[in-house]
């Protein structure tokens, strides 16, 4: 079991559960867990980061399929926690409940919507969390919090009983301290037992390799010596006919109409209880026509196949950047911010608009603070992504 949780309503949520124990035993057993405070537990309001939203919602009548797995496998569960309001933000800020101090950072954002995850997990609060990852929810905090972090292939993960972003891009996701134990949960999770290749050649693209700060690029190029990996530069982006800030936009429209469609009933009445930045994207999101919406969902299946064609040439995976930097002061300025959460959306919008699993792996010691790479492959290969994972991280240890 983990220490003692002090029970920080920046982290964690007051509706509870405070705790739930294991229903069996299982190759979970004395692994504890939390999840986003986006899951249903039968018996307890879901709150989705607003309060209103906690107080206008009823009690679940049933629980997460992914909360009753883990619970059947051995794992406790230590905690509900905290989510930036509607899952519709990447900083990890929340002005109701407050912004969850990053354990590696304590001047800089935790990153979101996964917030309270990534954050009780980097405080060995728990051994893991579940959290949800549409525009990068799982793989910023992960990144900026310094830990393991996995968005799977699009639906490999059920999210029966959970609140609904967008439903061309929601996935659940896991973060953890240890790939392998990140590895076993998501056997678990997945009900699939898949032994993976580690890949000897990975590519990074040369548009992206260039924009990162050189200390980040030297270790990864220590990290594939090691690992007998070859590292091969291409252009991925420009083959695809996109840069990231088309991809962004094209992500962020699919997104804002879905959210929208879902959403709008209640966001009329109770909209001006979101943080004001959370708000505007919602005005722009109203802006976006069905035409439009079309469109763009047009040119994400011409996207996607692009990338398919290019990832099955390649034979090989891909190694992005997961984020353009270490984690953003807390005082940055909302401008300043607004402005990197659109580069941000650029590479995280790549495995959202495709569908394809992405793990973070955290770097340590980097003079720009926590912050790493992801791997990425075509569709249901999170086995060779983690084999991959594992070899390339022995130059961390």
């Amino acid at each position: 079991m983990g220490k003692k949780i002090t029970k920080d309503t920046r982290v964690y949520c007051t509706q509870g559960p405070e705790t739930l124990t294991a229903t069996a035993t299982g190759v979970l057993s004395k692994l504890t867990f939390v999840f986003k405070d986006l899951f249903d537990v039968e018996g307890y309001i879901t709150g989705a980061g607003n309060p209103v939203w906690l107080n206008s919602h009823q009690i679940a009548k049933q629980s997460s399929s992914l909360i009753d797995c883990l619970l059947a496998n051995g794992a406790a569960c230590v905690g509900r926690v905290q989510t930036d309001e509607l899952a519709y933000s990447l900083n990890g800020q929340n002005i109701h409940y407050g912004t969850p101090v990053n354990p590696l950072a304590p001047d800089c954002l935790p990153g979101g919507s996964s917030s309270g995850s990534a954050v009780a997990v980097a405080n060995h609060e728990a051994d893991f969390a579940l959290g949800t990852d549409t525009g990068g929810s799982v793989r910023v905090p992960a990144s900026y919090c310094g830990l393991f972090g996995l968005r799977p292939t699009l639906g490999k993960l059920a999210l029966d009983n959970a609140f609904q972003l967008s439903k061309s891009f929601d996935t659940a996701g896991v973060f953890t301290r240890d790939l392998k134990k990140l590895s076993i949960i998501f056997s678990v999770l997945s009900e699939k037992q898949e032994l993976g290749t580690a890949a000897t050649k990975i590519y990074i693209d040369s548009v992206l390799a260039s924009q990162l700060n050189a200390e980040r690029l030297t270790k990864l190029k220590q990290w594939c010596t090691q690992a007998n990996i070859t590292l091969i530069e291409c252009d991925l982006l420009a083959s695809s006919g996109h840069s990231l800030d088309s991809l962004s936009l094209l992500f962020r429209t699919i997104q804002g109409f879905e959210i929208i469609e879902e959403h709008d009933i209640w966001l009329k009445e109770h909209g001006d209880s979101l943080d004001p930045s959370i708000m505007q994207r919602i005005i722009w999101a109203r802006t976006i026509t069905q035409k439009q919406y079309n469109e763009a969902k047009a040119q994400q299946h011409t996207f996607q196949q692009k990338l398919l064609d290019l990832f099955n040439d390649m034979q090989g995976l891909w190694i992005l950047p997961t984020t353009p930097s270490g984690p953003p002061a807390l005082t940055m300025a909302g401008n300043e911010l607004a402005e990197y959460r659109s580069q941000l959306m650029g590479l995280t919008s790549i495995a959202g608009l495709t569908g394809f699993p992405q793990l973070h792996l955290p770097m340590q010691g980097l003079s720009e603070g926590p912050c790493g790479f992801s791997l990425m492959s075509i569709a249901d290969k999170e086995a060779d992504l983690f084999a991959t994972g594992l070899s390339l991280w022995q130059g961390e240890q």
